[in-house]
Order: structure tokens, then C-alpha cells, then sequence
């Protein structure tokens, strides 16, 4: 086994969520839980992104949690009411339960910025019964003022499946883009389920690879894209962007091009015997946080 493959298993033990994340999380869940129950009578809260597939990674991560309210609180006779309403009634009503922590809206969602972490709360009605997949669908904001349809159990299905035919792999390497991502100056905002469903859609992961290596593919396709929007492979939402905005896609498209470019370059010095070159590649492609 090699110093690099050895450096990304202990980066990998190093980055896993410690039991007091975990708990001070749920925590948080249920003093916001509290409120929206009682406001709009929000009737379940099941976790979505990182934190429920598992590719949480310690003092980096936001946790989100959506919040079901009933249809009609997002249609209205014969129309739907704009996101953007309930998104800033989701705020304002936080904020009163919270008044001494920041409350602020995202594009989907309500955040909320506890000193240990922040919790995405996105507004979500329920959206009926996928026949062909039998999952739940849910309406959240689109960011427009609209509603997309979404399903996180589908979409996390998919992704657990390419993680177990991965072997785990998946997950790892999900964990370890996403330390990157943080580790970057500015940090990159790559949208964590964009970098998971191409992690599984392009079966990076799949095959004897090191997680060097499944780093460095990824890094290729990235900038192969462009850092733009893949399809959604079941057809539920469309397109899975990258980023919130185009200056924020310049800007993660910028930092892969250059850490692509040394991650392909410490393949080389590994495969060559310059064990020492290729560590210090590394090394700069994580922002020297590899060995901290």
C-alpha cells in the first residue's frame, strides 16, 4: 500500500462526523420542529442531503431537513403561492423562535446558523405517490418563486446502490470532494447532491481504483462539464445544478481545472516512484490540510 493511499484513509478517519455532531443536530432538528409544527402544522421533517446518505463530514456540512406542510398551504384556489412567501414566513417564524440566532433564506431553503452548524430547512408539500418508483414526491421552492417536484428517498436509493456496487468506495470519495471543496480558498460552492449524483451516475467509483485515482476522475469530468447541471436520471426535477448562480460555476470550474491538473500530475509521480512528489501535490490540492 502507498503513503498516498495511506494519507487518504487517515483523511478519511479524520473528517467522519464526531456523536456530538450527530446530537447536537438532532437537537436542532427538533427546536425548529417544534415551531413549524405548531405554525403550520407540518406533519413530518424527514432528513435529506448529507446527513441522511451518510457523507456527512465533521465541522463542514450543512444538515438538511425538510419540513412537510399541507398542500394548501402552498395552493391557493386555482394557483400556486409564490415560494418565496412561504420561504420568508418559514424564516420569520424561526427567527421568533430563535432570536438570538441568524436566520436567513437560501434558494431553497430557510438557514439557520447555529454557532456548530447550520440547518437548511426547506419547505415541502406533499407532491403524491411515484407509481413507477413507489417513493414519496415532494414540491420545494425551485428558487424562482416556483415549485419543483423532488424525491429524496428516490435519489438517495439511487446513490446508496451505486455505493454498495462501489463497495463503499462512493461514499468515501464523496466525503473526501467534499473536504476539498471546503479546504479551497474561497471554499467551492459545488452543490453536495450535484458532486453525489455524478459520482453515481458516471460510476467513477466502480472498479478497482484508488481513492486517487476516483479524485482525479472526478475532478476530470467536472471540468470536462464545465461544472454545469447534469439530468436528473429519473426525470423528477430536470437538471441537478452545480452551483446557485454562473459566477459561482466560474468560480468552482477555476479551482477543479487547477486541482485537476496536480492531481493528474501526482497520479504520475506515484506511479513513477516519486512518492514525495506526489504526497506534496496532494497536499496543495487539499490547501496543505492533507497531514492536519
Amino acid at each position: 500500500m502507498s503513503a498516498v493511499s495511506d494519507a487518504f484513509k487517515n483523511l478519511l478517519k479524520r473528517i467522519q462526523p464526531t456523536g456530538g455532531e450527530l446530537q447536537a443536530a438532532e437537537r436542532h432538528f427538533g427546536t425548529i420542529k417544534t415551531r413549524l409544527e405548531t405554525v403550520f402544522a407540518a406533519k413530518k421533517f424527514p432528513k435529506a442531503g448529507s446527513f441522511s446518505r451518510g457523507t456527512f463530514i465533521r465541522g463542514r456540512s450543512d444538515v438538511d431537513v425538510f419540513a412537510q406542510i399541507p398542500l394548501e398551504e402552498v395552493w391557493w384556489g386555482n394557483a400556486w403561492r409564490s415560494s418565496y412567501t412561504i420561504l420568508d414566513k418559514f424564516r420569520k417564524e424561526i427567527a421568533a423562535r430563535l432570536p438570538n440566532t441568524k436566520v436567513g433564506r437560501d434558494v431553497h431553503a430557510v438557514v439557520v446558523e447555529f454557532s456548530d452548524m447550520d440547518i437548511d430547512v426547506v419547505p415541502a408539500a406533499w407532491g403524491g405517490f411515484s407509481k413507477e418508483y413507489k417513493r414519496p414526491l415532494y414540491y420545494i421552492p425551485n428558487g424562482d418563486g416556483g415549485w419543483m417536484l423532488t424525491s429524496p428517498e428516490i435519489h438517495n436509493g439511487y446513490i446508496a446502490l451505486k455505493n454498495r456496487e462501489s463497495g463503499g468506495k462512493l461514499r468515501a470519495v464523496a466525503q473526501l470532494f467534499k473536504f476539498w471543496r471546503a479546504c479551497r480558498n474561497p471554499p467551492i460552492p459545488i452543490s453536495s447532491f450535484h458532486i453525489e449524483m455524478v459520482l453515481a451516475s458516471e460510476e467513477i467509483c466502480t472498479g478497482v481504483k484508488s481513492y486517487a485515482e476516483c479524485m482525479t476522475e472526478m475532478l476530470q469530468k467536472m471540468a470536462e462539464r464545465d461544472c454545469a447541471g447534469i439530468l436528473d436520471p429519473y426525470r423528477i426535477n430536470g437538471g441537478i445544478a452545480a452551483t446557485k448562480s454562473e459566477a459561482q460555476r466560474a468560480t468552482a470550474l477555476a479551482s477543479v481545472k487547477n486541482s485537476r491538473d496536480q492531481a493528474k500530475a501526482a497520479l504520475s509521480d506515484e506511479r513513477n516512484g516519486r512518492m514525495d512528489d506526489a504526497m506534496r501535490r496532494w497536499d496543495y490540492v487539499f490547501n496543505y490540510r492533507l497531514f492536519k
